[in-house]
């Protein structure tokens, strides 16, 4: 059974509500975090439509879908998925797993899948 890591980020009360604070897990990935009452949720900070890291500045709706500052793209914070009424567009955000221990907020840390471009 494969072991996952675990990154300690902040301490639950650092996250305001309903707003998106960026982080860093590992050298080459940013997420964004987004506190909703008692409920956090992380997904990646970069926009899959031109790779800006910006998504912890978006706005969130009631639904959970958090909205691109730049173009608007939605995306869900629950599943990283656009709306279903976004019919063929594809896109999504790697979500991570989040768990509070003694009022710390700690993050997955995915291991990186290798592209070979050969």
């Amino acid at each position: 059974m494969k072991e996952t890591n675990y990154k300690k980020i902040c301490k639950v009360s650092d996250l305001p509500n309903r707003r998106g604070k960026k982080f860093t897990i590992a050298e080459d990935t940013d997420i964004a975090v987004f506190r909703v009452a008692e409920k956090i949720y992380a997904v990646s900070n970069v926009c899959p439509h031109n790779q800006s890291n910006v998504i912890n500045e978006g706005y969130l709706d009631e639904a959970l879908y958090v909205a691109c500052p730049i173009h608007g793209w939605q995306f869900s914070l629950k599943t990283g998925k656009v709306p279903p009424e976004c019919k063929g567009l594809s896109a999504t955000l790697d979500t991570y797993e989040v768990k509070i221990e003694n009022d710390e907020v700690w993050v997955e840390v995915k291991e990186k899948k290798k592209k070979w471009f050969f």
